[in-house]
């Protein structure tokens, strides 16, 4: 009897015991930028206090965040949110400055292409993006629409 009672007591303990921390739920959603796809970059949930969630921006304009493993989604709470979308263009050689090529200068230096952002700047800091959402439990689709360039 007293086997039984011991063994009761540890069941009760080890459910006790299982809590895995804070509740993930499962986020995707799609990135428009105008009205059309964002086809590449980088969408953050970031809480006030914790880990934040992350996904890559695919082809689609679709996202899967991701906190502890792949698409394993973010914790239940409110988040501020950054979207990271940009186009780089072809770089070019040319002369380190105007007096290199004055002076005929063989050296050229590699120039990069011009920075051009998909989704306006100010969304990707935390200072100055509006965007926020809200993760309750279970499975959701969270979507943005921002205005384009």
């Amino acid at each position: 009897m007293a086997a039984l009672r011991l063994a009761g007591l540890a069941a009760v303990f080890l459910a006790v015991g299982c809590h895995r921390g804070p509740e993930l739920a499962r986020v995707t959603g799609t990135v428009t930028a105008g009205g059309k796809p964002v086809t590449a970059g980088t969408i953050s949930f970031v809480p006030a206090a914790g880990k934040a969630a992350v996904g890559a921006i695919g082809p689609d304009g679709r996202y899967s965040l991701t906190t502890m493993k792949p698409d394993d989604g973010a914790h239940v709470g409110n988040y501020k949110v950054t979207i990271h979308a940009t186009t780089v263009g072809a770089g070019t050689t040319g002369y380190a400055s105007l007096d290199d090529e004055i002076k005929g200068t063989k050296q050229k230096v590699l120039v990069p292409g011009k920075v051009e952002w998909v989704v306006p700047e100010r969304y990707s800091q935390l200072s100055t993006t509006d965007l926020t959402a809200t993760v309750n439990p279970g499975v959701q689709t969270i979507d943005f629409n921002v205005p384009g360039r």
